[in-house]
């Protein structure tokens, strides 16, 4: 189970070329904050019964420059069984969540990216500014 969406780098296209490297750092402390802050909103949200689902929510960050992804997962299994995909993906078969507060969709729903546009760009432009421009 996944979310997919794209931020914009057409603003940053200049700044990049000003400093590949320089570039490169931001977007990768960037892309590292984006991930701790989708893991954690996750977390906090997701179907909470043994704890199991929150533990199991996990994310890393792949590739470099324009091609970097983050991936969060939750494939929280018991005896072969998915249940976190069966919760986000199928509506947990139309059953009520028992705690309050808690949401079937807690990947897309935890998803901002408004606010991790907003970081890329603030962490490109403080390393650009670190490295003289």
């Amino acid at each position: 189970m996944a979310k997919d969406f794209e931020l914009d780098l057409g603003p940053l296209r200049k700044l990049i070329a000003k400093s590949p490297d320089a570039a490169g750092r931001g977007a990768k402390q960037a892309m590292d904050d984006i991930k701790d802050d989708w893991v954690r909103g996750a977390r906090d949200i997701a179907p909470l019964d043994t704890g199991n689902l929150r533990r199991q929510i996990t994310g890393e960050v792949e590739g470099n420059g324009p091609n970097t992804k983050v991936i969060v997962t939750a494939n929280a299994a018991q005896k072969g069984f998915n249940y976190g995909y069966y919760i986000h993906e199928f509506d947990a078969g139309g059953r009520k969540l028992r705690t309050p507060g808690t949401v079937k969709k807690f990947l897309d729903e935890s998803a901002d990216e408004a606010k991790w546009q907003q970081w890329l760009e603030e962490e490109i432009a403080d390393e650009l500014k670190k490295a003289g421009w």
